[in-house]
């Protein structure tokens, strides 16, 4: 079964494991509501060990959530797999990475 793991502090997210269809329901709403308290938040996706379209999704759709919450998110540490999942998709430039 695939897994994720979100380590939520005051200023970021880190995130470790698989970001896939499997995984993306483990998340519940209560976690993706704690994690949007903050004003801005940084999600750190270095330990991202796969991703598929619908983990692309949830980010897509926790950066609508933020919005909502009035939180603003920035994502850092941008896995390969991730950036060329994004370039294929064609959305370059809508996810806020921080360098």
């Amino acid at each position: 079964m695939a897994k994720i793991t979100l380590n939520i502090t005051t200023t970021a997210v880190e995130f470790s494991g698989e970001l896939t269809r499997h995984s993306i329901m483990q998340i519940t709403k209560k976690s993706i509501k704690e994690l949007l308290l903050p004003p801005s938040i940084t999600l750190d996706l270095a330990e991202i060990t796969r991703i598929d379209t619908a983990g692309l999704a949830w980010l897509f759709y926790l950066l609508e959530q933020a919005s909502i919450a009035n939180c603003q998110l920035f994502f850092v540490n941008i896995p390969t797999k991730l950036d060329k999942l994004i370039r294929l998709s064609g959305v370059e430039g809508f996810l806020p990475v921080k360098q």
